[in-house]
């Protein structure tokens, strides 16, 4: 499963880098004779950058699929040009690696890039952890500004009218480790509605058990219906009695990596449509919110 989606995440860097080079191909080829002189080398230094890139990614990806050894990139063609990467080799368990990797553009090196003491993760052993404890959610309704909400063994959203607030410390997850992908499922309380799209945000305000629509939690400024990034950090549809699953890893993955705070959270309707219920962490433990993380352990 892990080489699955890291090589999924490697494959995507290289199609960015074949369709970035070919983009500047065209556009090269576009221009008459006597534009082209300085554009082409500009197109070419652009080029032998993303080569590089992909060379330290490529070595970096190489070692920890290995289990944490220190291997040499040969080169590699790559969309009208070539890479390579030097790594210094280690004996036993390696845990960082050096890495100086080069891009060529008719077969002259044009860039090159080093970095030093890159760690690695063992991609070759894996632990997957449902994260459990210090974890709260709770419904926040506009037409309601009661904060008691102990015991509600539901989750239910209504279009800019109710929204789920959901929290998990990221305490289970080992110090060294890095976030491979996070899913969150969640379990409908009853039959939903067919189509109805879930948006999930990150919110950028704390909040506690005593949080409302107007308010995050008690004496705090106060919000109108949570504050969170408009960019959705995942969305899926949900229909029927199906569970609902979102890929949250980029979420995640910024909490525990300190990228930004960890404030849980929201779940909103993305359009107007029947209200959305799901279970809440009071319900029975077959149907309660399960967040899910993949993680690699430090070399």
């Amino acid at each position: 499963m892990t080489p699955r989606r890291q090589h999924g995440a490697v494959l995507l860097m290289v199609a960015i880098v074949l369709a970035t080079v070919a983009a500047l191909a065209v556009g090269v080829n576009g221009l008459t004779r006597f534009e082209s002189g300085s554009v082409r080398g500009d197109y070419q230094d652009r080029a032998a950058s993303y080569l590089a890139d992909a060379g330290v990614a490529a070595a970096r990806w190489k070692n920890q699929v290995a289990g944490c050894t220190s291997q040499a990139i040969a080169p590699t063609a790559l969309g009208g040009g070539t890479f390579k990467a030097d790594v210094p080799v280690q004996k036993g368990t390696v845990k960082k690696i050096d890495i100086v990797a080069t891009g060529a553009v008719d077969g002259v090196a044009l860039r090159t890039l080093e970095r030093k003491q890159v760690t690695l993760h063992d991609l070759t052993r894996t632990e997957t952890v449902r994260l459990t404890e210090d974890a709260l959610d709770l419904t926040i309704d506009r037409t309601d500004d009661d904060d008691d909400n102990e015991d509600d063994e539901q989750l239910w959203l209504a279009f800019d009218e109710a929204h789920a607030l959901l929290y998990w410390a990221m305490d289970d997850i080992k110090k060294d480790a890095l976030v491979l992908s996070a899913t969150l499922t969640l379990t409908p309380d009853g039959s939903n509605g067919a189509g109805a799209v879930v948006a999930v945000q990150r919110l950028t305000t704390r909040w506690d058990d005593d949080a409302t629509w107007k308010e995050p939690r008690d004496d705090a400024t106060p919000w109108h219906g949570g504050n969170y990034i408009a960019q959705p950090a995942a969305t899926a549809s949900v229909a029927g009695l199906s569970t609902a699953q979102w890929d949250v890893t980029d979420l995640v993955s910024g909490w525990f990596g300190g990228q930004f705070p960890n404030h849980g959270m929201l779940l909103r309707l993305a359009s107007p449509g029947p209200t959305v219920r799901f279970y809440s962490l009071d319900a029975s433990s077959s149907r309660r919110p399960v967040l899910q993380v993949l993680s690699a352990r430090h070399c």
